[in-house]
């Protein structure tokens, strides 16, 4: 079998137009564009591209349309299928309505898609109004049915929220999880997954989850700092991954783009105080 490349990317947080910028003074198309030259710059064929969550950063009407004519200008291009996933900061109805012309409420985000012989499932582990993620049993019993039927290459998950801890442990990480990842191991055990791709985070990690390894990606909008200890910082920047599927593994590269990562935000879990640009929030 030929290999498969990919790219891992997750995060946008874009806003509905250039002025509205993520803390007062990022703008996340313009990292987006600027992760897509990259991206053009490696000279390489993917087989798909991921974006893991957190399309919108406010999930309204006008953000989901922005979007769309910022992906047709930079990831169409590749012409591939561009497989979209859910976040927190998302909004279902929003989301189907420009997408999909749709009204389907509430109804998780969830789907599978075969790229050649290796099938990509999507989930949906967005909780309205929370920070952190829920998965629920009609989900994974749907992604169990899913996992019995074979997939010559394997299967690929992607949900938004980690399933293992992004690193050094800090104040409020429980919050950031998946909440329902032993259910969740429970249906990927024993079963041909290569591995689970995430973001949330906006840090790159990766860590064994039940018999396969979860991936989490760094932002496109912003970075995180993996060594905060009570809640996080978060600095310009951007990055993704590179994932390549051979010799029936997948090998994942972490990329970040060069950057003055330049601290813009901070918030702390113990006092839940968010501090912008030097002014509590």
């Amino acid at each position: 079998m030929r290999e498969l490349v990919f790219f891992h990317l997750s995060d946008l947080h874009l806003t509905a137009g250039p002025e509205e910028l993520l803390f007062g003074q990022v703008d996340p198309a313009v990292n987006l564009r600027a992760v897509a030259a990259e991206l053009r710059r490696m000279d390489l064929a993917p087989a798909f591209i991921v974006i893991s969550g957190d399309l919108a950063h406010q999930g309204s009407p006008a953000t989901y349309h922005a979007l769309q004519e910022l992906l047709a200008e930079t990831l169409a291009p590749f012409g591939v299928p561009v497989v979209l996933a859910l976040g927190n900061h998302d909004d279902r109805r929003a989301f189907r309505q420009v997408f999909f012309g749709e009204d389907d409420g509430e109804r998780p985000y969830a789907y599978s898609q075969w790229v050649e012989d290796l099938r990509i499932i999507v989930l949906d582990s967005l909780v309205p109004g929370e920070a952190g993620g829920w998965l629920g049993e009609e989900q994974l019993a749907w992604l169990k049915r899913e996992l019995a039927t074979p997939a010559p290459r394997g299967n690929l998950l992607v949900v938004h929220h980690p399933v293992v801890h992004r690193g050094v442990s800090r104040l409020g990480e429980e919050e950031l999880i998946l909440r329902d990842r032993s259910a969740l191991a429970e249906r990927v055990r024993g079963r041909p997954v290569l591995g689970i791709l995430s973001g949330h985070t906006h840090v790159a990690a990766a860590a064994p989850f039940a018999g396969t390894t979860a991936f989490t990606a760094t932002a496109t909008a912003f970075l995180g700092d993996p060594s905060t200890r009570d809640g996080g910082r978060m600095v310009t920047g951007a990055g993704f991954n590179l994932g390549t599927v051979r010799d029936g593994m997948l090998i994942v590269n972490s990329v970040v783009l060069p950057s003055e990562q330049r601290l813009v935000a901070e918030y702390r879990f113990s006092t839940r105080a968010v501090i912008v640009a030097g002014r509590s929030q």
